[in-house]
């Protein structure tokens, strides 16, 4: 697939996901207008939240090269779009479409909704393990991304900003994707014998 098809089809889905999880708030009974608030401490709180990921994610990934090797290898399928590389900017595009559509479905909508039925606790897990299980992820990807999740539920439902969220989550993509695109391509994991 080219890689305007793919920007135009995450794009699309970014759309899809802010209008159901707008839907959602909508449906739990609260304003539209009231779903994303701007405000400089939401900005801190977004860079703050992305700064400890990127800075954990790079420990991690440069620290634990067998295990960063292992993680890199368990995307490839659902990584595929990247055998192709994307240029920096489109990286960047994706990034800001999964940071914003994901938050607002997921945290928004979903977590927003369940959190006035089962309360917030239950409805951070509830809502992570769907932003986990759409990543169609290996096991111990899931639960890296079902552990993030949980996280962003946590910092959406003590701070109540959704844009602090969708700006930790999009910056935090930005440097996972570039990472995960080289590495991938370092390794070799498109070329035949891998797919083996």
């Amino acid at each position: 697939m080219r890689p305007h098809a793919i920007l135009a089809l995450l794009t699309a889905q970014t759309a899809v996901f802010v209008v159901l999880g707008l839907g959602l708030w909508v449906w739990s009974g609260r304003s539209a207008g009231t779903f994303v608030t701007f405000g400089g401490d939401e900005f801190a709180i977004g860079l703050a939240l992305a700064g400890a990921l990127i800075l954990l994610a790079a420990l991690t990934f440069y620290g634990l090269p067998k295990l960063s090797e292992y993680l890199v290898r368990a995307q490839a399928d659902n990584f595929s779009f990247l055998e192709k590389p994307l240029p920096f900017p489109a990286i960047i595009w994706v990034s800001l479409g999964a940071g914003i559509g994901e938050e607002a479905l997921f945290r928004g909508g979903v977590q927003t909704l369940a959190g006035d039925y089962i309360g917030a606790p239950l409805a951070i897990v509830l809502a992570a393990a769907l932003f986990a299980a759409v990543h169609f992820a290996k096991p111990l990807v899931a639960a890296i991304i079902f552990v993030i999740g949980v996280l962003f539920g946590v910092v959406y439902w003590q701070t109540g900003s959704l844009l602090a969220v969708m700006i930790g989550h999009a910056l935090y993509d930005v440097f996972a994707l570039w990472y995960v695109q080289k590495e991938m391509h370092r390794l070799g994991v498109f070329a035949p014998q891998a797919k083996e």
